[in-house]
């Protein structure tokens, strides 16, 4: 292989280890230190990448041997501070208590907890989806965070095997070596990696669901599309978008993904949530803080003042503007499915970095390489910790100007030069 794919890989790999040097945000400059090596690894990860050649001798080894590797240097980083209130949330369901009608800090003794201190929201009751809660329940309680991180990190060296039945070994690196992603879940613990697994299976099942040709393996796809996307959905409701390209997909077979609808419900069922009015698009505690946000800010900055950092009615552009889209691609599903999460993404009124890696199994699939930039500058993301310490969620936030563009800027200027690239081999071809 090259001599700079292997600069890049290298770099890349010593850059991720360092991030466990800048883990402590209660230190000053932490968080800055923490995204100026985040960025660095970023870069050297795409250019190792796009270096990559996956037909050289021994590739499938490296490619595995760095996946694994990414993994393993995130385990010790500081984890982000909801998977304390993973715990806690799981812990009142095994003390009988409904994490919708109970905080934490009203359980009291019967967490049965270490510090509730650090738990985030403790005098909320949970706002996180049914299906997260039920995973919650059944993680036993733990002094550490590892039992979640390598559960987590487990879902996505899956969601990367799963992801080799549909792209080749150098596309798939896009995904596995990507930083983000290792961080997400083994390294901050964020329960997203499971969505990343369900989304990969709907895609598999939705390809077998094409070349199958007999009535009996058509069913039996169409159906494990539905479950996944139902599973997803359990997590994160925002995925909802996906249904209908889901069943514009299965053609003869589109009232399968309504089946898999049925899971959120049941999970919903099975909580005892109150209300569904309490579902929120994005699974989380999203409706109570504005963050981050691709797209509003420059409507509500000019136009439009938000000064008390509402959500409005968002969540129903989202699903307005993502019907439209799928319908736009009806005949071209993948196109459709892409392009229904991305404007979720772009639209959505809060945007927390590891939502970000939502899209990436669908944008790896279908080379669309401008989200992995963004799967870099989002990391700018975490100097918001620097600005405000580790109770920053707790807090009303609007992003300074040099922030978003540091995050949005490179990625449409990467997005406009490939496009101008597109138009130049069409004219001269």
């Amino acid at each position: 292989m090259k001599f700079r794919f292997w600069i890049a890989l290298i770099a890349e790999l010593a850059l991720f280890a360092s991030l466990n040097l800048f883990d402590d945000w209660t230190l000053q400059l932490m968080p800055l230190k923490f995204v100026a090596a985040a960025i660095a690894c970023g870069l050297a990860y795409l250019l190792a990448t796009a270096e990559f050649e996956a037909n050289a001798k021994n590739s499938i080894a490296l490619f595995w041997v760095t996946t694994i590797s990414l993994r393993l240097l995130a385990l010790p980083l500081e984890p982000a501070n909801e998977i304390w209130r993973y715990q806690a949330d799981g812990a009142m369901q095994r003390a009988g208590l409904n994490p919708y009608k109970t905080s934490p800090a009203d359980a009291g003794d019967a967490l049965k907890m270490g510090d509730i201190a650090r738990v985030p929201r403790r005098d909320e009751p949970a706002a996180y989806a049914p299906g997260a809660e039920i995973l919650f329940r059944a993680v036993p309680m733990s002094e550490s965070a590892l039992l979640y991180k390598v559960i987590f990190a487990t879902a996505d060296l899956l969601a990367v095997t799963v992801l080799l039945s549909l792209v080749d070994l150098r596309t798939a690196a896009w995904f596995a070596w990507n930083p983000l992603v290792a961080y997400s879940f083994a390294g901050a613990g964020h329960f997203d990696s499971i969505i990343l697994l369900a989304i990969v299976v709907l895609l598999a099942a939705l390809k077998w669901f094409e070349k199958s040709e007999n009535t009996k393996s058509r069913w039996s796809h169409a159906i494990g599309a539905a479950v996944a996307l139902g599973l997803a959905i359990s997590f994160r409701p925002i995925l909802i978008v996906l249904l209908l390209p889901t069943a514009l997909a299965l053609r003869g077979y589109a009232m399968t993904p309504l089946l898999g609808i049925l899971i959120p419900f049941i999970a919903g069922l099975a909580m005892g949530i109150p209300s569904f009015a309490q579902w929120n698009l994005f699974g989380d505690y999203a409706q109570v803080s504005r963050l981050n946000d691709l797209s509003w800010w420059i409507l509500e900055d000019t136009f439009w003042p938000n000064l008390h950092q509402q959500h409005y009615r968002y969540d129903v552009v989202i699903i307005v503007v993502s019907t439209i889209i799928a319908f736009v691609f009806v005949r071209n599903w993948r196109r459709g499915m892409l392009w229904s999460l991305g404007a979720a993404i772009i639209l959505a009124p809060v945007l927390h970095a590891w939502y970000v890696t939502w899209i990436l199994p669908l944008a790896t699939w279908r080379r669309a390489f401008g989200w992995h930039l963004l799967s870099v500058t989002i990391f700018a993301y975490y100097l918001f910790f620097n600005q405000r310490g580790l109770f920053a969620m707790e807090l009303p936030w609007h992003a300074d100007p040099w922030l978003r563009g540091m995050i949005i800027l490179p990625v449409v200027f990467a997005v406009v030069m490939l496009a101008r690239q597109r138009l130049l081999r069409k004219q001269s071809g």
